[in-house]
């Protein structure tokens, strides 16, 4: 009789796709010291670019989605972690002062430091997903990770934050209260989908990460090993399918087997056999994919030069594209032409860090997934990695509030 497989039970995360909803949970791999990523996914309904179109319509997907979580993972689904995208998502780096007289910089310091971060310029609103600090500096000296111990007049920190929408997660959160879940914890997506598909030394060289999913392509720029900011391109894999679909007269499930079969560097010869909409059989080949398609990939090129622009001469590790649209055949090569810029396809690796999935380490022993799993992944590596230092600590201190490097609040939200 074969073993009962266990899941780590409690540990969901959700993404409300543009073109699929889906869950993700950890299972225990036997023989195995790791733990073992899986999914379960299904068409996505109510949704545009991001976000919420339909609020009925993402509701009756939720609910499908769960009834088959529940059966698949012999387990009840009542707690989740959940990824905000769309551009209403903003992003901005924030300085502040605080003076020390000559005292040591304590751990209280930082903390109030952190909260006056927090509260600089806020916003109508809006609600802050994520504040990660860059730097501390004691005087004029150089720049540390840790001030705690230090003695100064006077310590300067600078912040990432991430902010978004306040009526728009709540109408997340109620969705997902309104189908038997709790939100645990809110997270911005692109910020996610990097924590599983960049490798920290392209942190350090500076790097983008663009995470092209159906509705949108959410990004995050890194320099020196820090974030430094977030931006949302409409465009994206469910703009290239419907090209297809209208331009070669395609039902858009064949259109979007067309898209990933050729893209934009289809192979010599390569022909595909298909029905139109018109219920009539055709051969597809490249030279009528490419033509279609093309106009759309240079969109996307165009669009991402843009948000880029200022920081050209700081990205040593060139762009990352993950997502289910970096899949599509020759957009690396073509992004890489266009932008004289290193482009690779990275897939998302639990844990991160050294690990990440870039196509150049294929050998590793790590468990590579799909690009286009990156998104539900990295919610649940942020959640994970929450949840383990926890652990470490029984005492709910400040740094706890914090950990990860990002604070995340529901407040009324839930």
């Amino acid at each position: 009789m074969q073993p009962k497989t266990k899941y780590l039970k409690g540990l969901f995360s959700l993404d409300f796709g543009t073109t699929k909803f889906c869950l993700a949970t950890l299972r225990e791999a036997p023989g195995q010291d790791a733990r073992v990523v899986e999914t379960l996914c299904v068409p996505a309904e109510g949704m545009r670019r991001g976000m919420l179109a339909n609020v009925e319509q993402a509701k009756a997907a939720l609910k499908q989605l769960l009834e088959l979580g529940e059966r698949h993972f012999d387990t009840d689904i009542t707690k989740v972690v959940v990824g905000i995208a769309g551009s209403h998502l903003g992003s901005r780096i924030v300085t502040v002062s605080r003076p020390l007289d000559g005292e040591v910089v304590t751990v209280s310091d930082v903390r109030s430091l952190m909260e006056r971060a927090e509260s600089e310029t806020p916003t109508e609103g809006r609600e802050l997903l994520h504040t990660i600090p860059i730097a501390y500096r004691i005087d004029s000296r150089e720049a540390v990770e840790d001030p705690v111990g230090f003695r100064g007049r006077t310590i300067t920190g600078e912040y990432f934050l991430i902010d978004a929408d306040k009526l728009y997660m709540k109408d997340v959160v109620d969705v997902c209260n309104e189908c038997g879940l709790q939100v645990v914890r809110l997270y911005s997506e692109p910020f996610a989908s990097a924590s599983v598909t960049v490798p920290d030394s392209y942190k350090q060289l500076g790097v983008a990460l663009a995470d092209i999913g159906g509705g949108t392509t959410d990004g995050i720029v890194f320099k020196g090993g820090r974030p430094t900011a977030a931006f949302t391109v409409n465009v994206a894999g469910k703009l290239m399918t419907n090209d297809l679909a209208i331009g070669l007269s395609l039902p858009p499930d064949i259109a979007e087997s067309v898209k990933l079969r050729f893209g934009i560097r289809p192979r010599p010869g390569d022909a595909m056999d298909v029905t139109n909409i018109k219920g009539e059989r055709r051969i597809i080949s490249g030279e009528h994919v490419v033509p279609v398609l093309g106009p759309r990939i240079h969109e996307l090129c165009a669009l991402l030069a843009s948000e880029l622009q200022p920081y050209k001469g700081c990205l040593g590790g060139g762009i990352l594209l993950t997502g289910g649209g970096a899949d599509v055949k020759g957009i690396t090569e073509y992004f890489a032409a266009k932008l004289n810029i290193p482009v690779a396809r990275a897939r998302p690796v639990l844990g991160g860090g050294q690990e990440a999935g870039l196509e150049s380490n294929a050998s590793s022993s790590a468990l590579i997934h799909p690009t286009k799993f990156a998104t539900v992944i990295g919610l649940l590596n942020l959640e994970l990695g929450r949840v383990e230092e926890l652990a470490k600590s029984k005492k709910n201190t400040w740094t706890n509030r914090y950990l990860g490097q990002f604070v995340n609040w529901l407040r009324e939200l839930s």
